[in-house]
């Protein structure tokens, strides 16, 4: 991950800024990047953005596992196994300039999931959450060579005693279904932007760091990315983009102590602090469109091309996102 992470650090410096024209389709990164533009003193910016990810069978390490590895009544070691996830995040985004060079960004996000299970007997259940997220507050800014910054912070607004109805009753759903941290995080990214004539490529880098164990006795695992695309204007209005992302996430460290007997009896993977980790690579398609007063629509596709997990945990299949954003 290092080399990884050095390599698009050279990949930054290398690049040569160029002033962007406010009226084009690629302006904005695709929908799926973050705090990669800035905007003029006292200009505002709304955004909503619909995040859907979907998830489908088990990986250890890169390689996929079929359900009888997993489940004890095979090769497995588990009472109980996660088949398919489903999670939805709605977001609203507000970004603010009070000067030229600092931008402000809240982002409010809504995320409900669904997983389905499979027992060693045989059985099936789903279970469900929802609720509001942590909210973020971040400043962007750029500095004399061209690379825009951020750093904010991740506010625990989010639930993370969430609880539904399972196999041994009502009880505290895993890891992967809590929808808050309940810590507060610090989020730092650095990126650069090159617009030329036909289109423009872009480089960010960005972390999210835990800061402290929650009430709960554990820290979710930091994140990691790195993400490179190019984007091509297709007119004046519309611009198709190609963009790659790499993906770390760290295990969680400590325990939820309301986890201890699932953990003890191998009930389930996802308890298991040491089975939160893994990266990923994926490749997306995207589509921005500039229209009058304005309003912009953005959509974009993530598919996994690689996959190394510490699990057994579920992979990820694919990744939608799409967006309208309004400046004024």
């Amino acid at each position: 991950m290092k080399r990884f992470f050095f390599g698009a650090w050279l990949c930054l410096l290398h690049m040569n800024s160029a002033f962007a024209d406010a009226f084009r389709p690629d302006d904005h990164a695709p929908i799926g990047v973050m705090a990669d533009h800035q905007h003029k003193k006292g200009k505002w910016m709304m955004s909503y953005r619909y995040m859907g990810m979907t998830m489908d069978g088990n990986r250890d390490g890169s390689d996929r596992l079929s359900r009888s590895e997993v489940l004890l009544n095979g090769t497995g070691n588990y009472r109980v196994a996660p088949a398919e996830m489903d999670m939805e995040m709605h977001m609203l985004g507000v970004m603010y300039a009070p000067s030229d060079k600092y931008t402000l960004m809240l982002m409010v996000p809504y995320l409900s999931s669904e997983m389905d299970h499979v027992t060693a007997m045989g059985g099936e259940f789903s279970t469900e959450a929802s609720d509001l997220g942590d909210v973020s507050l971040s400043v962007i800014s750029t500095n004399s060579l061209g690379f825009t910054w951020h750093l904010g912070v991740s506010i625990p607004t989010g639930n993370q005693d969430q609880k539904d109805v399972t196999p041994m009753g009502r009880s505290v759903l895993p890891y992967p279904m809590q929808i808050g941290s309940g810590t507060y995080d610090l989020i730092a990214g650095i990126g650069k932007v090159i617009h030329r004539n036909s289109g423009s490529s872009g480089v960010q880098l960005r972390g999210h760091f835990r800061l402290g164990e929650n009430d709960d006795g554990y820290t979710v695992g930091n994140q990691y990315k790195a993400t490179a695309w190019y984007s091509h204007c297709v007119s004046h209005s519309v611009s198709v983009s190609v963009r790659g992302l790499y993906h770390f996430q760290d295990d969680y460290s400590g325990s939820d102590p309301r986890y201890n007997m699932a953990l003890n009896m191998n009930l389930v993977p996802t308890v298991d602090p040491d089975l939160r980790g893994g990266e990923r690579l994926y490749l997306a398609v995207g589509l921005n469109w500039l229209l009058p007063d304005g309003h912009r629509l953005a959509l974009e596709y993530q598919r996994p091309v690689w996959q190394k997990l510490n699990g057994p945990q579920l992979e990820t299949d694919s990744v939608m996102t799409m967006g309208w954003q309004y400046a004024f």
